[in-house]
């Protein structure tokens, strides 16, 4: 492919809501520009959401087909389907991406089929097997669906031109899954830009953002960076807060994130007493600076497809205790860059907690050895591998389309 013949890529999101998938999506799209100009990109999300003022701010295209929520999506789905189409017509798409919700890879497939160019799914989490798992309570309607879904998803994964994973654990759930080889999947893990690794804060900036949160003088700040859901164990961390005050009397806990728990989290708060201890802060676009005035981080996630906050902490510098997933080990060594425990639960966190932060020297040691090892993660790797990918696709296509004349 010639540098001056670019080819446009669409890139399929369910929603420009806040969240990992659109975040790690937005960071290697900027670097994509950076590292060759050969792919041009742009966004066609089902939904809106509050992530489009980050891309159109970055200069990435987006186009929102607002497909209506609950059951009035059913009626909307073939007019959202051929306005899909005419935004690949129009902006001369000749390769689409999806971030593998059924949803957008639904739509990206069929309008791949009808503009008949090829569709490439990145797995950014891990499957989670159908069989043998019972649903969360008031899940059971999901899981249910996702079961009779299932056979669409693994016909319809069967057809795409190229599989990624954002990890060796997501490569092997899917592959597990949907009985793959592990072979089928290209490797393309997230990546970092420069801001996590080199803080823009200086020492009256950062004492002016500790003072914006009430948490001046406070020891050791904590950071917790999630969509609030029981899968990422924010219930956890507020008893553990609790449990803290006797070791760390001074240890605080900003809880970054949104979703469905936040009202019961914020009376979790006033039960356990700890309102003085903990600060929900919502939604932040500023994680970076987050990270530069905190001391360290901690996840009580039970399931990651690669574990972007703990790689956020360690490109920060900053010591980690987190609930161990096989994800974390493919960037993050246990006992030197990050504590792991075995699962969530309050009272074994706040040990794991107060054990590292009453070894100063050990908790700096840390987040030095884990700046280290997170510099193999800058997101122009990734905005390289996966343009990589992207090319043999279209390579691939245009070989076969000769073979068939």
């Amino acid at each position: 492919m010639r540098a001056d013949q670019p080819t446009t890529v669409a890139f399929t999101l369910p929603d420009l809501d806040i969240g990992g998938g659109q975040t790690i999506l937005l960071r290697t799209l900027v670097a994509l520009r950076e590292v060759q100009s050969e792919l041009v990109p742009v966004v066609v999300a089902l939904r809106d959401g509050p992530m489009l003022g980050r891309y159109e701010e970055a200069g990435i295209p987006c186009h929102v087909l607002g497909l209506p929520h609950g059951k009035a999506s059913l009626s909307g789905h073939p007019a959202t389907v051929a306005s899909m189409v005419r935004i690949l017509g129009r902006e001369r798409v000749q390769a689409i991406c999806s971030l593998n919700t059924p949803l957008d890879r639904a739509y990206a497939q069929l309008a791949g089929e009808i503009r008949r160019v090829p569709v490439a799914v990145w797995f950014m989490s891990v499957a989670i097997p159908l069989l043998g798992f019972p649903p969360p309570r008031g899940r059971e309607l999901a899981w249910a669906k996702r079961l009779a879904l299932y056979p669409w998803n693994w016909c319809s994964i069967r057809r795409t031109a190229a599989r990624l994973a954002l990890s060796a654990s997501v490569t092997a759930s899917f592959a597990d899954h949907l009985r793959l080889a592990g072979a089928d999947f290209d490797l393309v893990p997230p990546g970092l830009p420069d801001a996590f690794y080199r803080s823009a804060l200086g020492p009256e900036q950062a004492a002016t953002l500790r003072r914006s949160l009430g948490v001046q003088g406070r020891r050791p700040l904590l950071l917790c960076v999630g969509m609030l859901i029981d899968l990422k164990g924010q219930q956890e961390l507020v008893p553990m807060m609790g449990l803290l005050r006797q070791r760390l009397p001074e240890a605080h806990l900003l809880l970054v994130g949104e979703g469905p728990n936040r009202a019961m989290l914020e009376q979790l708060v006033e039960a356990e007493g700890v309102a003085d201890r903990v600060t929900l802060l919502g939604h932040r676009g500023d994680v970076a600076d987050l990270l530069a005035v905190s001391d360290g981080l901690i996840s009580a996630s039970r399931s990651e497809g690669f574990g972007m906050a703990v790689l956020e902490a360690m490109a920060a510098g900053k010591p980690v205790v987190a609930v161990h997933t096989p994800a974390f080990e493919e960037f993050a060594v246990g006992g030197e860059t990050a504590i792991f425990v075995e699962r969530q639960d309050a009272a074994l966190l706040a040990g794991t907690v107060a054990d590292v932060f009453a070894e100063p020297e050990r908790a700096a040691a840390m987040g030095r050895t884990g700046r280290e090892r997170a510099e193999r993660f800058r997101v122009e790797r990734t905005a390289e591998r996966l343009a990589a990918v992207l090319q043999r696709m279209l390579e691939e296509r245009r070989a076969s389309a000769l073979a068939t004349r």
